[in-house]
């Protein structure tokens, strides 16, 4: 039974640090859309060298948004591992919303897009969605076992 309170905080833990680290990337982005502007004379509009030498606001939301891929599969496995299905759920969801919002930042990077930031912000919001209900509906569940 200690195994089983064990594992379902540890699944719960993995799914805070994942929204902490939403709330710090949610920040980086704001600061990143109001203070930063891309010079118009780019090469093709690709960002992604000037940014590593002019930008540390965008170089530290790429490194958030990259710990946030990472520790969003960790708060896979170890729902898994708990055997929670809303755990499980939320956090697969949580996952894949990470993905399309990383994945549609690095093409904005590389075409400077307006889409793909609205699809960056869809995935941020649906992700913060998935992993808030995931921890709440998961732990009461876990009150009535």
């Amino acid at each position: 039974m200690r195994q089983t309170y064990a594992r379902f905080g540890a699944f719960r833990l993995a799914f805070l640090v994942t929204l902490g680290l939403l709330v710090v990337q949610y920040v980086l982005g704001m600061i990143s859309n109001l203070e930063v502007q891309f010079p118009g004379n780019l090469p093709g509009g690709n960002a992604w060298g000037w940014v590593w030498s002019h930008s540390l606001i965008i170089q530290l939301h790429i490194y958030i948004g990259t710990l946030l891929l990472v520790v969003a599969l960790v708060a896979l496995v170890l729902s898994s591992v708990a055997r929670n299905i809303v755990g499980s759920i939320a956090a697969a969801a949580g996952l894949a919303l990470i993905i399309l919002a990383w994945l549609s930042g690095a093409a904005f990077l590389a075409s400077q897009q307006n889409t793909l930031s609205l699809w960056m912000a869809l995935g941020f919001m649906g992700a913060l969605v998935a992993y808030i209900l995931g921890y709440s509906l998961s732990r009461s569940l876990d009150r009535k076992l």
